[in-house]
């Protein structure tokens, strides 16, 4: 899955690219199975705030126009990245 992450406040360093890629890369590539590759692009928008929080919101659109988003605000970016797989994974299975 192609996941295009912005950054605000933050740097994004090739380990947070990665994190992303295998916590939630790796898990919607497996339910969207399906789907053509090309089809498969995602934007991943992590934003960091005055009191340290990860604020993440995902999107993602889908054939026949279904637009999935999610979004999520935690102390810890792993969390925060589980979290928000876990409620795309239930938006893409409500789909299908």
């Amino acid at each position: 899955m192609n996941i295009q992450i912005i950054g605000d406040n933050f740097n994004l360093s090739p380990r947070i690219k990665k994190m992303v890629d295998d916590k939630v890369g790796h898990h919607l590539d497996r339910l969207l199975t399906n789907f053509d590759p090309e089809i498969k692009f995602a934007y991943l928008h992590i934003y960091k705030d005055k009191l340290k929080n990860f604020d993440l919101k995902f999107e993602i659109n889908l054939p026949g126009k279904k637009h999935i988003f999610a979004q999520t605000t935690h102390k810890f970016l792993k969390s925060a990245l589980i979290d928000l797989t876990q409620e795309v994974e239930k938006q893409i299975e409500r789909f299908r």
